[in-house]
């Protein structure tokens, strides 16, 4: 199954919603390897993928996988229970993670911001995270310089975090964070939808986003441009139906990403401790109504086998 698992992650014909949306129209995913030309037909006119696309599959050959290489990589796809279950139901989600450590089965909070805080970005970039992981979250990042290296750090030591990849799970980037990629691997997670040796490119990093974001209920940027991945990244929350918070900022400090982000309607972050009490009853009023929302179908939870899909549930 790994074999599978790993030659579907390698197709890079298809984009991440092209490959969620042969997810949502198939029983298993996988037997698109073994369909015939007609079969394949059909499932253009359900998905809108163009059939040249889909026809490429049946002459992609099965990719082994190694597993005596990646012996501590671990493959997880999206049938597994295994599989974070907000992500899951989360449109364009990645069909498989490949993953070093064990995925926090606590609710998520990611906290993303700029390469090059300052020191008021920092501190409180630092106490947020430590507080939060005190209270039980997993901080959620992309080991990235800056603002993402610092939630990542603070967070360890309360073996309470999860990064993100935007290149094999196997590869350090930025190499400056070495430090902290060790100490998520003895103390934390790592996961990436690439496979192991994957190079990081450019336009890796703004899909790696929508992952970030779609693990966490909640989302808190800081110290953002105003062209910036971090409002990549709140703006996927969003659009995921996700909370955003922001810590402001001075409107000449070069960060006013997050000053417009809380003019459009983001929630503000003016006191850490009162912030870390009441994220509690945001995170109960916010699962109760996504409950409620799963339970009338709107969701793409479903097992192998079993479709399970409405068709309310899915994004046009």
């Amino acid at each position: 199954m790994n074999d599978l698992r790993y030659s579907f992650s390698c197709i890079d014909f298809l984009n991440y919603n092209e490959k969620f949306k042969l997810y949502i129209e198939t029983n298993n995913i996988y037997d698109i390897f073994s369909m015939s030309k007609n079969e394949l037909t059909q499932l253009s006119l359900k998905t809108g993928i163009l059939t040249d696309k889909l026809l490429k599959i049946k002459e992609f050959k099965i990719q082994t996988y190694n597993y005596n290489k990646y012996k501590n990589v671990e493959l997880i796809d999206i049938y597994s229970n295994k599989y974070p279950y907000l992500l899951k139901q989360t449109f364009g989600a990645p069909i498989v993670l490949y993953c070093i450590g064990n995925i926090p089965q606590k609710q998520m909070i990611s906290i993303v911001g700029s390469r090059n805080p300052s020191e008021y970005g920092k501190r409180n970039a630092y106490i947020l995270s430590d507080n939060l992981s005190l209270q039980g979250y997993c901080i959620t990042s992309g080991m990235a310089k800056g603002i993402d290296g610092i939630g990542h750090m603070a967070a360890i030591k309360n073996e309470v975090s999860l990064a993100v990849l935007g290149n094999g799970i196997d590869i350090c980037y930025p190499e400056c964070n070495r430090f902290i990629y060790n100490n998520l691997l003895n103390n934390g997670c790592i996961i990436s939808e690439y496979p192991p040796g994957t190079k990081p490119q450019k336009s890796f990093f703004p899909q790696r986003n929508r992952i970030i974001s779609g693990l966490s209920f909640c989302t808190i940027i800081i110290e953002a441009s105003e062209r910036s991945g971090s409002l990549i990244t709140a703006n996927l929350a969003l659009s995921q139906n996700r909370e955003v918070y922001c810590l402001p900022n001075l409107i000449d400090s070069g960060y006013n990403g997050t000053n417009c982000l809380i003019k459009d309607g983001a929630g503000i972050i003016t006191d850490i401790g009162q912030f870390c009490q009441e994220l509690k009853a945001i995170e109960i009023s916010w699962k109760n109504l996504y409950d409620c929302k799963s339970s009338l179908g709107g969701n793409y939870d479903k097992e192998p086998g079993n479709s399970g899909i409405t068709r309310e549930s899915q994004h046009n």
